[in-house]
């Protein structure tokens, strides 16, 4: 079962990572330390960035914080926005503090059975 281009071209637009990938410092709020520009809330993926205009934007989905985009990244510049209001966001993104996983432990699926 091959995936329709339409939801194949969603899903490039979008990364996981895990909270401590994009961590940048050791703040107050784990939203000040992702450094995320909270002027700015997007619910849908917005169209260009607000600061350097690139049209290059990702979904962000951090693991264990929520099903789905948490936030947007400018690809260009590497800003993060927001997709929902900061408190929502800081408490998503408090759930996901103490996960870790070990890629040594993830079995091996080969491409033919990706869905």
């Amino acid at each position: 079962m091959s995936i329709p281009k339409d939801i194949r071209a969603e899903l490039s637009k979008c990364k996981m990572v895990m909270l401590d990938d994009i961590l940048l410092s050791n703040k107050s709020t784990l939203i000040d330390s992702i450094s995320v520009d909270s002027n700015f809330v997007f619910i849908k993926q917005p169209t260009k960035c607000p600061h350097c205009q690139s049209k290059d934007i990702l979904g962000v989905e951090v693991m264990g914080a929520y099903t789905g985009r948490l936030l947007w990244e400018c690809e260009d510049c590497e800003s993060y926005f927001l997709r929902f209001t900061k408190k929502a966001t800081e408490k998503y993104l408090q759930s996901a503090r103490d996960l870790w996983t070990n890629p040594e432990d993830w079995s091996y699926v080969p491409p033919s059975k990706f869905n």
